[in-house]
C-alpha cells in the first residue's frame, strides 16, 4: 500500500464525518457551479419550471401612465455579491443613491433590477431553493456561529458574475440582465426613442454585469449609455466598443476590485489591441482613484463616518464623483 493511500485511510478513519462534510461540499459547489450556466440555458431555450405553491412570479410594477414626464436622466443601479433581489439594499448604498439624486436634478434611480438572475427573480423566490436561500439571509444578519452561512450568497452569485464573463454563456445570460434593465427603464418612464441619457451604476460584483449588459443597451436603444464601475471587479468586454465611456471608481484600500486587471488577461497592460486597452487608450475608461478606502464595511465607499483631510465623508465623496459623472453625460439628439 503506498503512503498516500495509507494516509487517505487514516484520515477517512480518523475522522470520518469531517471527511463526509468536506466531499459533500465539494460536490455541492461543482453541481451549483454547473448549475447556474444551466438555468441560463433553460432561459434561453424559453423553458419554465412547474409554478408550486410557494413560489411566485418576480414582481413587475404597473407601467406609468403615458402622460407621465420623463426624467431627464436615468440611472440604473446593480448591487454587489451580497444582494438577493431586486428589493434588498442597504441602508448605506441608500444613503448613497439618495445624495446622488439631490446633486443630479431630474434624475430619475431605478434600483429594482436584480443584477444576479436573468428574469429579475429573487433568490427567496425560487421554486426549488427559495427556502434555503430565506434561511440563509435570516442567519447573516444575525450574530451566532451560523452567520458565515452568508458567505453562500457571494459565492453563489460569484458564479453569476463568472457566467456573465464568460465568452460562451456570457452573451445570452448578458442579454437576459439588460432586457431586465430596460424593462425597468421603461417602468420608470423612459420613452424609448428619446435619446435620454442612461447611466449604469454597477457596485463591485454588479459592475461586471453593468458592463457586460450596457453594449445591448446602447444598441437598442440607440441612446448614449455609460457605465460607472464602482469598485468593479470586470473583464474587457464587447460593450466598450457600444458605449460612450466607463468611468471606474477603485479606493486605494481595496485590494478586491484589483482582481479583475490580474484574472482577466485582456485586461493586462499587454497586448495593446485587445478592447479594454483600446477603450483607456482613447480615453473612453476613466481610472479614479476615490481615496484611502477599503471594498466594504467600515471606511468603504460608503462610509459616512470617516472623512478625508479636507473634511468630506467618504460617502459624501463618492457621491460627488458619480454626480459629476452622470450630469457629465448628454442627451443625443435623435
Amino acid at each position: 500500500m503506498s503512503p498516500l493511500r495509507d494516509l487517505l485511510l487514516r484520515l477517512w478513519a480518523a475522522a470520518p464525518s469531517a471527511t463526509t462534510l468536506a466531499l459533500g461540499a465539494l460536490i455541492g459547489a461543482a453541481l451549483l457551479a454547473m448549475a447556474v450556466p444551466l438555468a441560463v440555458l433553460v432561459w434561453w431555450s424559453g423553458w419554465r419550471l412547474p409554478l408550486g405553491p410557494a413560489r411566485r412570479a418576480p414582481a413587475v410594477p404597473a407601467p406609468p401612465h403615458p402622460d407621465a414626464p420623463e426624467a431627464e436622466r436615468y440611472l440604473v443601479y446593480l448591487s454587489g455579491m451580497g444582494d438577493i433581489s431586486g428589493e434588498y439594499s442597504t441602508r448605506y448604498e441608500d444613503a448613497l443613491l439618495e445624495a446622488v439624486a439631490a446633486r443630479v436634478p431630474g434624475l430619475a434611480v431605478i434600483t429594482d433590477v436584480f443584477a444576479f438572475s436573468v428574469t429579475n427573480e429573487a433568490m427567496t423566490d425560487q421554486w426549488l431553493l427559495g427556502w434555503f436561500w430565506r434561511w440563509t439571509n435570516e442567519q447573516r444578519l444575525r450574530k451566532g456561529p451560523l452567520k458565515a452561512a452568508g458567505r453562500l450568497i457571494f459565492a453563489r452569485n460569484i458564479l453569476h458574475i463568472a457566467v456573465s464573463a464568460d465568452y460562451r454563456y456570457g452573451p445570452i445570460y448578458n442579454y437576459g440582465t439588460a432586457e431586465m434593465i430596460l424593462q425597468g427603464l421603461l417602468r420608470k418612464g423612459y420613452r424609448l426613442g428619446s435619446g435620454t441619457p442612461i447611466t449604469l451604476l454597477g457596485y463591485s460584483g454588479g459592475g461586471q454585469i453593468a458592463l457586460a449588459s450596457s453594449g445591448y443597451l446602447a444598441a437598442t436603444l440607440g441612446a448614449p449609455v455609460q457605465v460607472i464601475s464602482l469598485a468593479g471587479v470586470m473583464n474587457s468586454n464587447r460593450s466598450l466598443d457600444y458605449i460612450e465611456r466607463l468611468y471606474h471608481l477603485y479606493g486605494s484600500k481595496d485590494g478586491l476590485q484589483r482582481l479583475g486587471a490580474l484574472i482577466f488577461p485582456s485586461r493586462w497592460p499587454w497586448p495593446r489591441t485587445t478592447r479594454w486597452n483600446r477603450a483607456l487608450a482613447a480615453g473612453r475608461i476613466r481610472l479614479v482613484c476615490t481615496g484611502p478606502m477599503t471594498h466594504a464595511g467600515r471606511g468603504s465607499y460608503l462610509d459616512a463616518t470617516r472623512f478625508l483631510p479636507d473634511g468630506t465623508s467618504y460617502m459624501d465623496h463618492t457621491a460627488d464623483l458619480i454626480a459629476a459623472e452622470v450630469r457629465g453625460i448628454q442627451p443625443r439628439a435623435l
